[in-house]
Formats: C-alpha cells, sequence, structure tokens
C-alpha cells in the first residue's frame, strides 16, 4: 500500500489561524462599514429634522406683522384686562390678562415642556400676521382680494353686517369677493380681522343688541368663524369660540366697537384673514419629541421629529437709548409686553437627535441648528439717523 500524503496537525492549526485573522479582519472592516454608514444616515435625518421645523419657523417669523396695526390687533377686554384663550401645549393657558392687545410676534419663554435632555422648560412663540395670498375668482377675468373692497360700500352694495345677540353674520357682495374658491375659501376655524379704513362713507346696516363700545386702536376687533355658508357666501361669528374672542361681553375689541365706530365716522369695515401660528414641543411620547406647527385652535401639526429643545431669542432696541441700543440678554429672552413692539429680529435654537442610539457607542447622535431671522412686516427705526 502506497502511503497517502495529508497535512499535518500543524499545517491544519495554521491554515486555521490565518483564516480567522483574515476573517476577523474583513468582519472588522465591514462592521466599520455599517457603523459609518448608520451614524451618517442617522447625522443626515436629524439635519433634515432640524431644517424642515427651522425652514418654517423662519418662513412665518419673516411675514410677522404683515397686514396688521403695527399696535397689534385689540382683543376683547374691558380697558385694563381680558380673557384670550393661548394656543400651544398648555390647553388652560391665555394670553396675558393685562393685555388690550396682541403684538405680532408673541414669545413664550419657558412656556413649553421639558425634554429628557434640555434641562428646563423649552419656549414657544405665537406669529400673527395677514394672509395676503387669499385671492378669490370673482369671474373668468377677475380676482380680488378678501378685503380688496370694504364688506358694504357704493362698490359692494349686497355686503352687509349684522348682529342679533351674540350671532353677527357678515354676507359678502358676490360681485366683490367669493369665499368658496379652491384653496382660498373660508373655513370653520378661520380668524378675521374687522377693521375701519377710513375712507368713504358706507351705508352699512348693523343690528347690535351687545354692550356697545369703541375701540382704541384703529376701531379693529378679532373674530372666530364660527361656520360657514359657501352657497351663501357669508360666515358667521357665534358664542363660546375656542379663543372666547366673540360676544365676550366686553367692552373694547369686539364687533360692537367696529359697529358703533361705522355708525360714528361713516367708515367703511374691510375683511381681513389673519394667521396666528404657534410653535411648541410636544413631548407626550418623551422618547420621539416633535416640533409642533399649530394654526389659530386647528389640530397641531409635527413639522419636525426627535427635536429635544426650542429657544427663542430676540434683538430688542431700546427706545429711550440715544443712539439706540438693544436690551439686555435677560430681556431679550423674556420681553415684556412693552418690549415687544420693538422686536426686531428673532434667533432660533433647534437641537434634535436621532431617533435610536448608534450601534458603535450605543448613545443617541446629537445635532443642532441656530437661525437669525429678520421680521419684515414690522417697522423698523433707523439707527443710523
Amino acid at each position: 500500500m502506497k502511503r497517502q500524503a495529508g497535512f499535518t496537525l500543524i499545517e491544519v492549526l495554521t491554515s486555521v489561524a490565518l483564516i480567522t485573522i483574515v476573517m476577523a479582519a474583513t468582519l472588522s472592516t465591514l462592521t466599520t462599514a455599517v457603523n459609518t454608514a448608520q451614524g451618517i444616515t442617522m447625522m443626515a435625518d436629524t439635519q433634515e429634522n432640524l431644517r424642515a421645523g427651522m425652514n418654517y419657523i423662519s418662513r412665518d417669523l419673516i411675514q410677522a406683522g404683515e397686514g396688521i396695526p403695527q399696535n397689534g390687533l385689540t382683543i376683547p377686554n374691558n380697558g385694563t384686562t381680558s380673557v384670550v384663550n393661548r394656543p400651544g401645549p398648555n390647553a388652560a393657558a391665555t394670553f396675558p390678562t393685562s393685555w388690550t392687545a396682541l403684538p405680532a410676534v408673541i414669545p413664550g419663554y419657558q412656556l413649553g415642556p421639558t425634554t429628557t435632555t434640555s434641562g428646563n422648560p423649552t419656549d414657544t412663540v405665537t406669529i400673527l400676521y395677514a394672509d395676503s395670498t387669499l385671492v378669490n375668482n370673482v369671474s373668468a377675468t377677475s380676482t380680488n382680494w378678501l378685503n380688496k373692497y370694504p364688506i358694504n360700500s357704493a362698490s359692494c352694495p349686497g355686503g352687509s353686517i349684522t348682529t342679533a345677540g351674540s350671532t353677527t353674520t357678515i354676507v359678502f357682495d358676490t360681485n366683490c369677493v367669493n369665499i368658496s374658491t379652491g384653496n382660498t375659501a373660508l373655513h370653520v376655524g378661520d380668524l378675521i380681522m374687522l377693521q375701519n379704513n377710513n375712507t368713504t362713507s358706507n351705508n352699512m346696516s348693523v343690528s347690535a343688541t351687545n354692550t356697545s363700545g369703541t375701540d382704541s386702536n384703529g376701531h379693529d376687533a378679532l373674530l372666530y368663524v364660527s361656520s360657514v355658508n359657501l352657497a351663501g357666501n357669508s360666515i358667521q361669528f357665534l358664542s363660546g369660540d375656542p379663543f372666547n374672542l366673540n360676544a365676550s361681553g366686553q367692552s373694547t375689541g369686539t364687533i360692537t366697537g367696529i359697529q358703533s365706530a361705522a355708525n360714528t365716522y361713516g367708515n367703511p369695515v374691510t375683511a381681513t384673514r389673519i394667521w396666528m401660528i404657534t410653535y411648541y414641543l410636544d413631548n407626550s411620547n418623551t422618547q420621539l419629541p416633535q416640533l409642533m406647527r399649530q394654526v389659530n385652535f386647528n389640530a397641531a401639526q409635527p413639522v419636525g421629529e426627535v427635536i429635544e429643545n426650542l429657544q427663542l431669542f430676540y434683538d430688542i432696541l431700546n427706545p429711550g437709548s440715544s443712539p439706540p441700543a438693544l436690551l439686555s440678554p435677560t430681556e431679550q429672552e423674556n420681553p415684556t409686553a412693552a418690549n415687544l413692539p420693538y422686536v426686531r429680529d428673532s434667533y432660533i435654537l433647534l437641537c434634535a437627535r436621532s431617533d435610536a442610539t448608534f450601534a458603535l457607542s450605543g448613545k443617541y447622535i446629537r445635532n443642532n441648528l441656530i437661525n437669525a431671522v429678520s421680521m419684515r412686516g414690522l417697522d423698523y427705526y433707523n439707527e443710523f439717523q
């Protein structure tokens, strides 16, 4: 019998050792590549969430104050106090009761929830501006803005405002405004600013039984649309709205103030849709906190996932300084009502994290984004004059 050739035990063990080393190196390289790809993906996700949320906030802040009175929108009050409900994370919150008007930018210093990593309550912000994109197709050749014409005038004789008890009805002249056109249609939950424009006289028919009052802020009132009759081209304001704006029983900042002013001065009244947009963090799911955008009192929508912190700071001019100077950092973070008309810029800080831990470290990946926004709708003071 011939002797069969083969490997010795030492040769086999050596081969196994070499293969093991090669496989270990290959697996290590693959693991590193997978972890690197996971880390890059997680970082990209946080960037995407941050940019999405920041784009929304920045876009709305840029328009803050557009189309509303410089001193803000008058809210129902008795001259010294008001009780208007405030959208946001706290369902029982109200705007400061000492306010008689809402400014274009309403900070909410530490009014948001505390997340697991922020350590302190987060901020909120509420932004007001007029809807300048609401265009209605009156005919095949004509488009009008909602506030292009007075509700009732020589040009729009079919329009009217009437109040019976606690119900106010506005009928728009179909030759001037069509409230049911596509995406621009008026809806329940919209906010409408009624405002005297001090132009030509008007023959508006008014039947008011509420307590009368005269609005001290340019004769304007903010009302909540309770019902819409598209076929009749009309809207109604009923008591019991979420804001407590309609039929509040207050003497100022109400529909009766508008009516009284119209009767006294013969001024036409226009209607403008107002956006009230609030940003805050929703921490109901502590593992996945979200940046929320709430329009009026409609259901809030998430615009940024896994956002852990929201903070805002403001550049606010001190009107008493010469030359004009900014307020202190503390005042800029939590401005008073007297400071708010002098807000010029806003600095937004958003902090985000990955929705899962990083396999290599077992920890979350975190990122943040800061942006500065100048509000073009506010009145700017020339500090170089």
